[in-house]
């Protein structure tokens, strides 16, 4: 779909390196349809061993898989479609893209039903995270550039974010979340002041690409009239002209 893809993740040129080598490795039965299976695979594991881990953090383990998985599918099919040659530009955007919004759902939600979080600091995160993938779809259709990453930050990141993060709180023990000042959550107060942040920084953001649109667009407007334009001539030339007609005659 886009022209140009746009990846400056802290981790985008090792991620790259491992995906390819990767896709030189796979079976030839294995399809990207079968990747993004996997990665959606991940993605419900991830969100199981979060609520199970209100019984035992041993279920960590299967979050960490889970979200290597998810990694592993949403990371790797694209990156096979172009080694062998078989993109599907419109079908392949659109069953990404999809798998994506899923995926990213059920595992920010997974995290906030865990003991690790809480409902209203994950429902934060998913809002922006779907405020930022609304935002990369408008650069896909406006301008062709399809941007992965923002601030150093990709998907690839997020996830090893939300592992460290879990596995973190496990350590610390329940107070990460039930921590209160003021009659908020601490972890609330911490996420929302975060939020309010990027929502702001993302209103800044927009704001640019209106003022670099409008500037574009009437370049280009501009480059497309007729250097000298043909004017019609005001009244007093026309009554001019007859005088000088007139006076020749």
């Amino acid at each position: 779909m886009a022209n140009q893809r746009i990846n400056e993740s802290f981790l985008a040129l090792k991620e790259r390196a491992a995906l390819s080598a990767l896709a030189r490795r796979l079976p030839h039965g294995a399809t990207p349809d079968h990747l993004t299976a996997i990665g959606l695979v991940g993605a419900v594991l991830t969100l199981l061993g979060f609520v199970a881990c209100h019984w035992s953090d041993g279920f960590l383990s299967f979050v960490v898989l889970g979200l290597f998985l998810n990694w592993f599918g949403d990371s790797l099919d694209g990156t096979l479609a172009r080694y062998r040659s078989i993109e599907r530009p419109h079908y392949g955007y659109f069953i990404d893209h999809s798998s994506d919004l899923i995926a990213q759902t059920l595992i920010i939600v997974g995290l906030g039903v865990s003991p690790f979080f809480t409902v209203a600091s994950s429902l934060l995160v998913l809002s922006l995270y779907l405020l930022m993938s609304s935002y990369t779809y408008l650069r896909v259709v406006t301008e062709s550039v399809h941007r992965l990453s923002y601030g150093g930050m990709g998907a690839t990141e997020f996830r090893i974010l939300v592992a460290c993060w879990a596995l973190f709180a496990a350590w610390l023990g329940p107070s990460v979340a039930t921590a209160q000042a003021y009659g908020f959550a601490v972890l609330d107060i911490v996420i929302g002041s975060l939020s309010a942040l990027t929502f702001l920084g993302f209103v800044v953001v927009i704001r640019k690409d209106l003022m670099r649109l409008q500037r574009e667009e009437r370049e280009t407007i501009a480059s497309l009239q007729p250097a000298t334009a043909t004017q019609e001539p005001s009244p007093l030339e026309v009554e001019e002209q007859s005088l000088m007609e007139s006076a020749a005659g």
